[in-house]
């Protein structure tokens, strides 16, 4: 949606050829729905065309939008003849907007997948209280489709976003939404749906009662953690590189019966995070506040934008953790200190509600902490200990990221090259390459103790390297007794340990972002010339020596 936003004055164009003509055919539906003389808030208006539609109807419209821009070259298009019933203010609806009047109708089109699943809870909220009694939501999205038609739903949105890149913007196809508006105070009264049900618009009416005079809360279902599905699920996760997402719903779980004396977790919304985090403190009453981090592990996410002040006090507002308790304090992982800063809540969020404390580096310890009460924590809970264990894993997700994402393609284009030469007879050298790569990756998992003495990873690097070359080119003397090929493959050798040591550094709990960044512009000018130079002389090697 980004890149569409960049121009204003063309969006509208632009988003019907998106969405081939269905936009319009989505504006329709709504225009047969409002009334005239009835109070409308068009959210996520964009240029305003939907709200112009509405106005001319002889609805009062008011159309809020967070992009300045929108709402400039929307209010330079309002005719004189609607100029009375028609108005736009820069704004969003999910950071307590507030107006005179209660509403008849608010609408919003294809605003909503741009917003998280915690956001798209506050939105339902927020617009429950703007709305009169029985008034009407109607809301168009993208939505994740059901059965075969995934398929090819998800595949038009890799082909869109490889095609459009880093300017398209994150949208987030809504997955769990309809699950949200019973509990917070909805009933779906009509809807409509185009392209196997991807594209979906709803006719939402409020309902209030004497017992119901607030919004409600959405939580989720009791997500397991043990048994055959959790270790499935775990597995996924470390096997696949932990590079991809893997969220739970974020929201409110419970570990035990826990009461209003138990005690506040918060931990992240990554499946692998939340099956060990509630194995380790299964013996606890307490509630456990998933915060949204984009289904990414504590670290990774406090490193990144992942997980910080944004997401906890969105967490809180969209749900009633504070409360769920009577003291009104929580419990921080140690981890999360990279990205929540406990003194800028104050100025982030002003009111916020809960009393935050940073609990133990590893899950495992959060039960003694709680039990003893620490107003100090020892040195043990605040020490990253990166033991044998989990180097061994570190090295077994790594090596699988490594083949996924860095070389299945350039082993394809290895493979192709092969067959277009007649190469046939050399095809055990991909084979062998994965196993080289699988070496590295153990030993760096191995090593990596050897070399604390320095934070810098292009030292690491280089002298795994060595060590790399050594093991390798004794292997593959073994394997070939051709003394050349061994020679022609060092370089190989020497830049893989030094390449995977660099990408192993977000694994291993020894460095910031900020030294990477700052070693980086170095290490990718010698990473780049050791990659073409083995390229050449391996290439050599393989022709002539073997």
């Amino acid at each position: 949606m980004r890149k569409l936003e960049e121009d204003p004055t063309i969006y509208d164009v632009n988003f019907t050829k998106l969405t081939k003509g269905i936009n319009l055919q989505v504006q329709d539906w709504i225009l047969e729905r409002i009334q005239s003389q009835e109070k409308v808030m068009d959210v996520g208006c964009g240029p305003g065309q939907l709200s112009r539609k509405m106005a001319q109807k002889g609805a009062f419209v008011v159309g809020i939008d967070k992009n300045p821009k929108m709402i400039r070259v929307a209010n330079k298009n309002i005719s004189s003849e609607i100029r009375n019933s028609l108005s736009f203010l820069k704004g969003s609806i999910i950071d307590d907007f507030t107006i005179k009047e209660k509403l008849d109708v608010i609408v919003s089109t294809f605003m909503l997948s741009e917003l998280r699943p915690l956001e798209q809870q506050i939105f339902l909220r927020e617009a429950w209280k703007l709305l009169k009694p029985d008034g009407r939501l109607y809301l168009a999205a993208e939505f994740v489709p059901s059965g075969i038609s995934k398929v090819k739903f998800f595949l038009e949105r890799w082909f869109y976003k490889k095609k459009t890149g880093k300017k398209s913007g994150k949208t987030l196809p809504l997955k769990w939404f309809l699950k949200y508006l019973g509990p917070i105070g909805y009933k779906i009264i009509n809807e409509e749906s185009w392209k196997q049900g991807s594209i979906r618009v709803l006719e939402i009416v409020k309902e209030e009662t004497k017992k119901n005079l607030d919004p409600g809360y959405y939580i989720p279902p009791k997500k397991s953690y043990s048994g055959l599905g959790a270790l499935f699920r775990s597995l996924r996760c470390i096997l696949t590189g932990q590079v991809d997402p893997v969220p739970i719903e974020p929201g409110i779980y419970q570990s035990g019966n826990p009461n209003s004396k138990s005690p506040i977790l918060i931990t992240v919304n990554y499946d692998y995070t939340y099956i060990r985090f509630m194995k380790e403190i299964q013996k606890i009453d307490a509630w456990v506040l998933c915060v949204d981090s984009n289904g990414i592990n504590v670290w990774c996410g406090a490193r990144g934008d992942n997980f910080g002040n944004k997401q906890l006090i969105e967490a809180v507002k969209a749900t009633d953790i504070e409360e769920k308790t009577e003291h009104r304090k929580a419990i921080l992982p140690q981890l999360s200190a990279g990205g929540v800063a406990i003194p800028k809540l104050i100025i982030d969020a002003p009111k916020f509600p809960l009393k935050l404390y940073y609990g133990p580096i590893w899950a495992k310890d959060v039960p003694e902490y709680l039990e003893k009460k620490y107003k100090v924590k020892p040195k043990f809970m605040k020490k990253i200990e990166f033991s044998l264990p989990h180097r061994i894993q570190a090295g077994i997700t790594h090596l699988t990221f490594s083949y996924r994402k860095v070389f299945l393609i350039p082993t394809l284009i290895l493979c192709l090259g092969l067959i277009i030469f007649q190469m046939f007879d050399k095809m055990w050298f991909l084979g062998e390459f994965w196993l080289s790569i699988a070496v590295t990756n153990l030993l760096i998992s191995l090593s990596f103790p050897i070399f604390k003495f320095t934070r810098k990873f292009i030292v690491k690097g280089a002298l795994i390297g060595v060590l790399n070359v050594i093991i390798l080119s004794g292997i593959t003397y073994l394997l070939h007794s051709s003394l050349s090929f061994m020679l022609f493959n060092g370089v190989l050798y020497f830049w893989l340990a030094f390449f995977s040591t660099m990408s192993f550094s977000g694994y291993t709990f020894s460095t910031s972002p900020r030294e990477i960044e700052i070693e980086y512009p170095i290490f990718n000018k010698i990473h780049l010339t050791l990659m073409i130079l083995s390229i050449i002389l391996s290439s050599i090697g393989l022709y002539f020596f073997i």
